[in-house]
């Protein structure tokens, strides 16, 4: 996730990694990572299945002449070590409006 304000700056950036570990053992059947057996193991599912979605808030400092944040969230998958594809990308941008004009200056 990459939060960016009007001007291009990077105001916040987060990433989670998550695993997806789909070889399981047959029952019956003691296996030693080091003699690993691969007929030992069942592959359950080479996929992604679908998770919950989730919405959280983070609260950011910005800059008072800040107009607008653009939030860009990548799902990526990493099909092998150091190679990832973009899954699916959602951009939102939020609009900052100024309280000032809603006062009367003395």
């Amino acid at each position: 996730m990459t939060a960016k304000d009007d001007k291009g700056k990077v105001i916040h950036t987060e990433r989670r990694k998550y695993e997806n570990w789909n070889l399981w053992f047959e029952g019956g059947k003691e296996v030693a990572l080091r003699l690993w057996d691969i007929t030992a193991a069942t592959n359950v599912n080479m996929g992604l299945e679908p998770g919950q979605t989730s919405q959280e808030t983070h609260v950011i400092l910005v800059d008072h002449n800040t107009n607008t944040v653009t939030i860009e969230v990548k799902f990526l998958f990493e099909p092998e070590p150091d190679k990832w594809e973009t899954i699916k990308t959602v951009t939102k941008t939020v609009d900052f409006h100024s309280a000032d004009k809603y006062f009367e200056k003395k």
